[in-house]
């Protein structure tokens, strides 16, 4: 998107997180972590104004923080879901739908849930060798299995799937400078290289329901 993410961040993000690694969502030592933040703890308010006046339809609500080690490869694939109480649900849209999972509730019913369609990254550092990777159930996998509620982590909104039960369908590696519009209702993983991995994922306002409509919507904002 034509969208800088220059002075978005507020803080260190790599010092925070370290030092919060009680909070973190999942923390592997030696390996990576994920952390959520909301908005005021991690960007600049300046900057959130800044999204919102370039376009409109981007309200930033807060952030995920990804960590990775050099070579680290997380075995499984996952979809974003969250729970329907979350600031960025819109009420009223029925959203477009492929995995469920659940996340930090007591909740095993999809219901409580609703599938994220997007998210809006950006590689914290220069030189990033590693790529986002999209797959599909292999032919042989039986989808309704793949399909079946579970809980991965006592706070991630995921629903994980072994990769060998997958087939890639796309990758991308993702800038430094610019927001970058990532599909994350469809089976999702990172293709680590050797450089440390620092990804910022900032969440919005969910107003679309597919992302057919997201791309529409934002079809002024995309540099192809």
């Amino acid at each position: 998107l034509d969208i800088d993410t220059k002075d978005a961040i507020k803080i260190d993000v790599k010092k925070h997180c370290f030092d919060n690694t009680d909070r973190a969502d999942i923390f592997i030592e030696g390996h990576g972590g994920i952390w959520t933040f909301g908005k005021d703890e991690i960007f600049s308010q300046d900057w959130v104004d800044y999204v919102k006046e370039t376009c409109p339809w981007l309200d930033v609500t807060g952030a995920l923080i990804f960590w990775r080690a050099p070579g680290y490869q997380h075995p499984g694939a996952h979809i974003d879901v969250a729970p329907n109480d979350s600031p960025s649900r819109v009420e009223g849209v029925e959203y477009e739908n492929n995995f469920h999972a659940t996340n930090a509730s007591d909740s095993m019913d999809k219901k409580d849930f609703y599938p994220v369609v997007s998210s809006y990254n950006w590689i914290l550092d220069k030189g990033d060798d590693s790529a986002m990777t999209w797959f599909r159930p292999k032919a042989d996998q039986n989808e309704s299995e793949l399909l079946e509620l579970k809980k991965f982590t006592d706070a991630v909104h995921y629903d994980e799937v072994p990769l060998e039960k997958l087939d890639e369908i796309d990758r991308c590696t993702i800038g430094h400078d610019k927001l970058v519009m990532v599909r994350t209702n469809v089976l999702h993983n990172v293709d680590m290289g050797q450089q440390e991995r620092w990804a910022i994922s900032a969440r919005c306002i969910m107003n679309w329901s597919t992302w057919d409509e997201a791309v529409d919507t934002l079809t002024d904002w995309i540099i192809e």
